[in-house]
C-alpha cells in the first residue's frame, strides 16, 4: 500500500480525473514524486467501477483501491448486505476477506467481525479504509485463515468463506474441491471452531455438484442483481441433516424477484403443456439457475411450452419473476413466414433451438433492435417455431 495516495493533492487528481482518457494520464508523467502514472489509472479505474457496485464506498473520502480485478472479484453492496439478513450472534469470521466489502456489511449486524486474509497487503489496504467508513467492530489479521482457526479456542457464532476459484496457475476451476481453501477437505475444521457457515460459490457451480461434495447444508441462495446471478450462498449447520432450502432472488431497479422450493417439490411435479397462447413468460437468472422448472409452472398456473424450453403461457396476465411478453404471432422457422408479417428488425432470444442468433438473423433476414422480440424455440410437438411479441413492463 502505497500512502502517498492518500495525499490530498493525489486525491484531488483521482476525484477530478474519474472521467478521463486514462490513456492520457498512463503515456505522460506523472506530475508527483512518489505515486506512478500507473497507480494514479489502478485507483481511477477502480473508483469508477466502486461507483455502481459500491456506492458508500464510492462516496467516503479516501478509500484506497486495489486494482480493478481485485475488485470485479469482490462482492458487491447489495449482495454483502443481503448476507447480513442469513447471520446472527455476536461473533462472525470472514476467513478470506480480501477487499473486506463482505466484512464491512457483517460488521452493522454482528458485534464482532475478524477478517482474515493471507495477502498482508490487501489486509492493510482494508483496516485503513474501515477506519474511513467508521467501522471499528472490525479486526483484521494477515494469516492463512485455516491455520488460524486451528489456534483459535474462543467462540464463534460464524465462519465466513469465499473459496478462490483459480487454481495455483491463475485458471478458473469449477469444482469446490479445486478451490482454495478447500472447504470440502476442511469441513470438520470448520464445523468444530463454528456450528453455522456460510459459503459464497461463484454462480457457475452446479447445485447437484456442491450438494455432493457438501454436507449438513440447510439452505442454497442464489442471488441475482439485474438478472445476472452473481454468487451462489450455502447456508451450513452443523449436525443439519434435512433437505435444503433452494430461495433465489432477483435484485431490481426497486423491487426483489423472490422464489423458493425444496428440491424434492420439483421431482414430483408433473408439468402442463400449451402452444404459445396470449403471454409468454420468461424466468429470471435465478430461477433457471435453481432448476425449479416444473414447480414454478404449477405454483403460478402456467403452461409450459415444451420440457426443455423453459418458457411459460397463459391466456390471461399474472404478475411474475422474470420477463413478461404479450404474443403478437407464432410463426413457421422461415424468412417467408416473418417477411409476409414485415418484421424485419427485432432482439432474438433463443429457447431449446438449435441454431444461434447470428445462424437465425442471417437465415430471416433480420436486423437487431427495435421493440419487437423474437423468442426462436421449440414447442410442445417438437417444431421450431418463431413467437413474435413485445415486452410487457411490470413493478416487480
Amino acid at each position: 500500500m502505497n500512502s502517498e495516495i492518500l495525499v490530498n493533492d493525489v486525491q484531488e487528481f483521482i476525484n477530478d480525473n474519474l472521467n478521463i482518457d486514462i490513456h492520457k494520464i498512463l503515456l505522460s508523467k506523472s506530475r508527483f514524486l512518489h505515486v506512478s502514472s500507473k497507480e494514479l489509472v489502478e485507483q481511477i479505474e477502480s473508483k469508477l467501477k466502486a461507483k455502481a457496485k459500491l456506492p458508500t464506498w464510492f462516496g467516503t473520502d479516501n478509500i484506497y483501491y486495489p486494482n480493478k480485478l481485485n475488485l470485479s472479484q469482490t462482492s458487491s453492496e447489495i449482495t454483502a448486505n443481503y448476507k447480513t439478513t442469513l447471520v446472527h450472534g455476536t461473533k462472525i469470521i470472514d476467513l478470506t476477506a480480501g477487499f473486506g466489502v463482505d466484512s464491512f456489511a457483517f460488521s452493522k449486524k454482528m458485534k464482532q467481525v475478524i477478517h482474515i486474509d493471507k495477502n498482508e497487503n490487501l489486509s492493510i489496504i482494508a483496516q485503513h479504509n474501515f477506519k474511513q467508513l467508521d467501522a471499528a467492530n472490525i479486526e483484521c489479521i494477515a494469516t492463512n485463515g485455516l491455520e488460524f482457526l486451528k489456534k483459535t479456542n474462543k467462540p464463534i457464532d460464524w465462519i465466513y468463506i469465499d473459496p478462490s476459484r483459480r487454481d495455483k496457475d491463475n485458471k478458473k476451476v469449477y469444482y469446490l474441491s479445486d478451490c482454495e481453501p478447500n472447504v470440502v477437505s476442511n469441513m470438520d475444521l470448520l464445523l468444530s471452531k463454528a456450528s453455522n457457515l456460510l459459503i459464497k460459490t461463484g454462480p457457475l457451480l452446479d447445485l447437484k455438484s456442491g450438494l455432493k461434495e457438501l454436507s449438513h447444508v440447510k439452505e442454497i441462495h442464489i442471488v441475482a442483481v439485474n438478472n445476472d446471478v452473481k454468487e451462489i450462498l450455502w447456508l451450513i449447520e452443523k449436525d443439519y441433516e434435512g433437505e435444503p432450502l433452494i430461495k433465489t432472488l432477483n435484485y431490481k431497479a426497486k423491487t426483489l424477484q423472490e422464489f423458493q422450493f425444496h428440491l424434492s417439490e420439483e421431482q414430483i411435479t408433473d408439468a402442463q403443456y400449451s402452444k404459445p397462447l396470449n403471454y409468454i413468460y420468461e424466468p429470471n437468472a435465478a430461477i433457471l439457475k435453481s432448476g425449479a422448472f416444473k414447480l414454478l409452472g404449477e405454483r403460478l398456473d402456467l403452461k409450459k411450452i415444451q420440457s426443455n424450453s423453459h418458457l411459460y403461457t397463459s391466456d390471461e396476465f399474472i404478475s411474475f419473476p422474470g420477463r413478461i411478453f404479450k404474443v403478437k404471432g407464432v410463426y413457421d422457422y422461415s424468412k417467408k413466414s416473418l417477411k409476409k408479417e414485415g418484421i424485419i428488425k427485432a432482439n432474438i432470444t433463443t429457447r431449446n433451438f438449435p441454431d444461434s442468433v447470428i445462424k437465425i438473423r442471417k437465415k430471416l433476414g433480420i436486423k437487431d433492435g427495435g421493440e419487437n422480440y423474437l423468442f426462436c424455440t421449440t414447442d410442445m410437438e417438437q417444431n421450431l417455431v418463431v413467437i413474435s411479441c413485445l415486452q410487457i413492463f411490470q413493478d416487480h
